[in-house]
């Protein structure tokens, strides 16, 4: 096995053979996820982690977090921020400049919502933690996962071993927030359009679909409700207005037997503590449900 190696990235001490110039050192997931967003765009990512950039050629190389230039954020000014006051990092920049590229080669079909998607959601995080803004990271979980990758004091492993076993972990999760992202925004269109042409408080869906962040696009409060064909058995019936719930009666019934006789809905599986979700056997017990909590039977 080659250690300094990770699929079609080559970590090597020649800097003139690289393309791609890093800090060394303790590496953060911001020049981590630059790196494997990298290997996304770049067929070969022949990378160089060195202390410093002076007195080194970097012409046809893209130096990121390290050297004060395009795609780094350690000079004054830090490179520019967001309208939101997040400060870019290495992958914030990156990101701005190719990411619509990336998404372009990996066949996206709704690139500008899909790039903003990922920005606020994932780049937006790192960057503001990486820029010790804290106070703006909504997102703890990816800012973290990466420093656990550094060597330990009582591990014996390179600085470059510990680097390609973090690359690992950080594709990994590339891969599966890219998947995510695609489909939440492909869902959303989805509810969205279904949104638009229903003539019922609920809408109804044949498995379960992204709709939350869909719902906040809409402006009245016609729609109350979601159905769909549960991940475990029956249907779900979620109240998606604020101020929706179900009754207090089937909600804090002291089993799911008074909750069924209450409702007179014998195909009622559960209701849940806080009045925002039921699951029924079927369908049409679950659209049952809601002329009940809506008083239209």
């Amino acid at each position: 096995m080659i250690k300094n190696n990770y699929k079609n990235i080559r970590l090597t001490e020649k800097v003139e053979e690289s393309n791609c110039i890093t800090h060394s050192g303790r590496f953060h997931v911001d020049d981590v996820i630059s790196t494997i967003f990298l290997s996304k765009i770049i067929d070969n990512v022949i990378l160089a982690r060195i202390p410093s950039i002076e007195k080194i050629s970097v012409k046809n190389k893209i130096v990121y977090d390290i050297g004060l230039g395009e795609f780094d954020h350690h000079q004054k000014n830090r490179n520019g921020k967001r309208n939101n006051g997040i400060f870019y990092s290495s992958i914030g920049l990156l990101w701005k400049k190719f990411g619509k590229e990336y998404l372009k080669k990996i066949g996206v079909k709704s690139i500008n919502k899909v790039f903003e998607y990922i920005d606020k959601e994932l780049i937006q995080n790192i960057d503001a933690a990486d820029n010790m803004q804290f106070e703006l990271v909504e997102n703890k979980i990816s800012p973290d996962f990466i420093k656990l990758c550094n060597p330990q004091w009582n591990e014996d492993i390179t600085e470059n071993e510990a680097f390609v076993n973090a690359l690992r972990l950080a594709d990994n999760f590339w891969e599966i927030f890219i998947k995510n992202a695609i489909a939440e925004i492909e869902g959303m269109e989805l509810v969205l359009d279904k949104a638009s042409k229903c003539k019922e408080c609920y809408i109804v869906f044949d498995k379960e679909m992204p709709y939350k962040n869909a719902i906040k696009e809409i402006n009245d409060n016609k729609i109350k409700y979601v159905v769909y064909k549960s991940r475990r058995e029956g249907y779900e019936v979620r109240t998606i207005n604020k101020v929706c719930k179900f009754k207090d009666e089937i909600v804090f019934a002291k089993n799911i037997h008074i909750s069924k006789k209450i409702s007179d809905n014998y195909e009622l599986i559960y209701v849940d503590n806080h009045g925002k979700l039921c699951c029924t056997e079927t369908l049409d017990s679950a659209i049952k449900l809601i002329k009940y909590n809506e008083d239209l039977i």
